[in-house]
């Protein structure tokens, strides 16, 4: 970008939930930091953190939020309070960013997109289970166009202006949904494609850690996230990271 572009361009608000993420929140703030793409503020929301998560955001982030509730809906939309940008980006804690990320959404807002996600690629396991589980994610996600009603539970990495954002809220009483357990980013997804003009970012990604499918099992996430990806309601199973 040249310097009258950046001058130019939208500050973006980085928000990080984060629930015990010591071991990797740092390396998620300084993948920030890496990128391309310079205007920008990063807000880490350490929510009911019982390790030093907060302590070491604080070495890189712009702004570290602790509360004592626990919620991943609730720290996203807590850290969206505190923010200074006319984007918001929504990342998880265990993961990092490309370092061009932020600059393909600069260029997908300039040409017109308001809100949209970004693809994955795995962050911490090479096996080929990683990476057909990632690519079955984006393949679904392209399906979006098709049938605006479906989406992967893969919103590691979800975009949306300050505008939407905050109409979505007036729409529906808040921007994610606190009552959801799991899967409250496909709900929100789905709420941006029907209120904005979305975009799903191929031409860079997000590698994020696949320590839940690691730990309980890929076709057994496989299983369950493509049950959820249809019915998001009523979901009972706790989120690995909420």
């Amino acid at each position: 970008m040249s310097n009258r572009q950046q001058k130019e361009a939208p500050l973006v608000s980085v928000i990080i939930p984060a629930y015990n993420e010591r071991e990797y929140i740092a390396e998620a703030l300084q993948s920030v930091q890496r990128q391309t793409y310079d205007r920008l503020e990063t807000i880490v929301v350490a929510n009911a953190c019982t390790d030093d998560t907060a302590k070491i955001a604080r070495e890189w982030a712009s702004i570290v939020i602790e509360t004592s509730v626990q919620g991943i809906s609730y720290a996203k939309n807590l850290g969206a309070q505190h923010t200074n940008g006319q984007v918001y980006a929504f990342m998880d804690a265990d993961s990092q960013m490309k370092d061009d990320l932020l600059e393909k959404v600069y260029r997908a807002m300039a040409a017109g997109h308001d809100c949209g996600k970004a693809k994955i690629r795995p962050l911490d396991d090479e096996r080929m289970r990683a990476k057909v589980f990632c690519w079955y994610s984006e393949m679904l996600s392209r399906l979006t166009s098709t049938f605006p009603c479906i989406d992967s539970g893969a919103g590691a990495f979800t975009f949306t202006t300050r505008g939407l954002f905050r109409d979505i809220e007036q729409r529906y009483g808040q921007g994610f949904r606190t009552d959801l357990q799991v899967m409250e980013d496909v709900d929100f997804l789905t709420k941006l494609k029907k209120h904005g003009n979305y975009k799903l970012i191929t031409e860079s990604c997000l590698f994020t850690s696949m320590r839940r499918f690691i730990e309980e099992g890929y076709v057994k996430c496989f299983i369950e996230d493509s049950i959820a990806v249809w019915r998001p309601e009523g979901r009972t199973r706790k989120r690995w990271n909420a």
